[in-house]
């Protein structure tokens, strides 16, 4: 499994500091695998992330459906010899809840389309989508082939049935019962397998006894979208085009098998991985912590990753603290899971840190290209550590200074009352750390410290103040005093540590 933990701090919109861990087994996954983020209170972060899917879905039906006309007499005993592996190979792709069924055609028993002698049919549920690994290969060891006098099937009539279990009322012996449609479950990727050697019959062709009563190409393709069921065509030499065009039509595929289906049970699993899955994002964050995914769904081939932008957000009045929640990824709207024997669903671990009090915001000083620019947070950990970024810039000098480290913050009072709003216990800011410089046109100095104060004199920007001092040892230093902001604002929020 691929995992990554992130450590984000986030100043508003922006991302301060991310130190990745990554490592990488096969597997469906989720990265990053966990997730620490400092989002300041009215703050987000965006986080990509990428789910790993599975080669197959995690909730999947199939239904079977088989050809049994006489030419399939040398098919037949290999789809019984294989049909364990069918089962045994779909379950090791990691599919965690299977369900199986079986179906069946030959033609309608009327000549020339079929041999009512043989016992011809036109379709039927030979077993409905079972859990039950023995029962369903007990239902393909009862199977036996027919007859079927002319070249083309019942293809679309025995899709058009499992799709909705319709029946048919063509007089006997050719009366297909009703509520023969294969059962797929809600939740599940819904895929029907259709296995032949033979072109179609389509509704209304001529040279039987009468119109052939069997579903049109259009009304099976309807019935088969409508039902959000999936084709995959295993097309054996003397198959026609249709089951491409039905594979096309929902999202499936086709693929060759051998003139005796000897390769059917890896014709089935190439199959399987081959067809599209809807991948989406969820999460139990609650406020003040909110989660949004973007875009809301990705469609990608079985088996090839999706990749989301997630924006972590933190409520404005959020209390300071630290919040755990959980995002997973769905397959076909089923949460993804490891592939286990028991398996168990893949979480993503988030862990959000909002500073108790803190100093956001910046301004301007000056006018023009010329002024002083300025602005990041500054905060309290609920364990008393501090956290943060700021920036600024002379544009006069064009010196411009970027924070390291926040080492000590300090929060107090300056004569009058604290700032409200927001609601505050304090009106002035101490803050200092380690910063990088460039003055001018020289590197970047990584080595140099800096203090600065700040106040916030309530709303809006009510004569609030900055000052700054840089200082790079035998590189310079620069002192900026106290002026009130032109434009900008600085807040104070529950300064005061206790």
């Amino acid at each position: 499994m691929r995992t990554r933990t992130f450590l984000v701090l986030a100043v508003l919109a922006m991302v301060f500091a991310v130190v990745p861990v990554v490592s990488a087994t096969d597997g469906p996954a989720l990265d990053p695998a966990s997730v620490e983020v400092v989002i300041f209170p009215g703050g987000d972060v965006e986080i990509e992330k990428t789910v790993y899917t599975p080669e197959l879905p995690p909730k999947l039906d199939v239904c079977l459906i088989v050809d049994l006309s006489g030419s399939y007499g040398d098919d037949l005993p290999n789809i019984k010899t294989l049909a364990p592996d069918i089962w045994d190979d779909i379950v090791a792709g990691g599919v965690a809840d299977l369900q199986m069924g079986l179906a069946s055609f030959v033609d309608f028993p009327f000549p020339i389309w079929g041999d009512p002698s043989y016992g011809d049919y036109a379709y039927q549920l030979d077993q409905q989508l079972t859990p039950l690994k023995a029962t369903w290969l007990a239902a393909v060891g009862a199977m036996s082939t027919r007859s079927g006098w002319d070249w083309p099937e019942s293809q679309y009539e025995a899709l058009y049935q499992v799709a909705t279990g319709a029946g048919n009322d063509v007089e006997e012996p050719g009366t297909i019962a009703s509520g023969q449609q294969c059962n797929f479950r809600d939740g599940a990727t819904k895929v029907a397998i259709l296995t032949t050697d033979a072109p179609f019959h389509n509704a209304g062709d001529p040279d039987g006894p009468f119109a052939y009563p069997g579903a049109s190409a259009t009304d099976t393709t309807d019935a088969l979208v409508a039902g959000d069921i999936t084709v995959i065509g295993l097309k054996a030499p003397g198959a026609g085009t249709e089951l491409d065009a039905l594979a096309t039509a929902t999202g499936g595929v086709t693929v060759p098998t051998t003139s005796n289906s000897s390769d059917i049970a890896t014709a089935i699993l190439d199959a399987l991985k081959a067809i599209d899955v809807d991948v989406s994002m969820d999460s139990d964050c609650a406020p003040p912590i909110s989660t949004t995914f973007s875009p809301d769904v990705v469609t990608v081939e079985a088996g090839e990753p999706a990749v989301f932008t997630e924006t972590i957000a933190v409520a404005a009045d959020a209390p300071g603290g630290t919040y755990s929640c959980f995002d997973w990824a769905l397959i076909d709207d089923e949460p993804m899971t490891d592939g286990a024997e028991v398996p168990a669903i893949i979480y993503e671990t988030k862990t959000i840190m909002v500073p108790e009090g803190f100093l956001t915001g910046g301004g301007q000083i000056g006018k023009g290209k010329t002024a002083e620019n300025f602005g990041g947070n500054v905060g309290f950990m609920a364990d008393f550590s501090v956290i943060g970024q700021w920036q600024f810039r002379d544009g006069a000098t064009k010196l411009n200074m970027h924070s390291l480290s926040i080492d000590t913050l300090q929060f107090y009072m300056i004569g009058g009352e604290p700032a409200d709003p927001p609601t505050a216990n304090a009106n002035a800011a101490y803050f200092a750390g380690t910063a990088r410089v460039k003055d001018g046109t020289a590197k970047w100095i990584d080595t140099c410290t800096f203090e600065a104060w700040a106040e916030d004199h309530g709303e809006p920007d009510v004569a609030d103040a900055f000052s700054i001092y840089i200082n790079c040892g035998a590189d310079g230093s620069w002192e900026y005093g106290y002026d009130v902001l032109d434009t900008g604002n600085l807040q104070i929020h529950s300064g005061v540590k206790e």
